[in-house]
């Protein structure tokens, strides 16, 4: 059975402060996981708890959403036979992962 991380005193005093600001609680997830070093989930689902409990005092004016990285674009040399015929190729996109094909 996974146990849940605690968070100290003065990492939930923080994480209040944070909430407070009125900044989304995704971007506050990843700032506060890199800097405790656990899961975003667990701090995603913390921060969430405390944001239900703790009154805003200011408005955010930030970026709402977090902004996509963008893929790094790579050559590469497609087989001949990888298109089906007498379609045309319209846009090719390579994620991290995987490759789609547009027609």
């Amino acid at each position: 059975m996974s146990r849940r991380p605690t968070f100290s005193d003065f990492q939930v005093k923080e994480m209040k402060e944070s909430v407070r600001t009125g900044e989304p609680v995704m971007m506050l997830a990843e700032k506060f996981a890199a800097k405790y070093n656990v899961s975003e989930s667990s701090v995603r689902s913390k921060l969430y708890y405390i944001a239900k409990h703790t009154y805003k005092i200011a408005e955010w004016n930030g970026p709402k959403r977090r902004t996509r990285k963008p893929a790094k674009i790579q050559q590469i040399q497609y087989p001949d036979n990888i298109l089906p015929s007498g379609r045309s190729l319209k846009r090719v996109t390579l994620e991290e992962d995987h490759i789609r094909i547009y027609f």
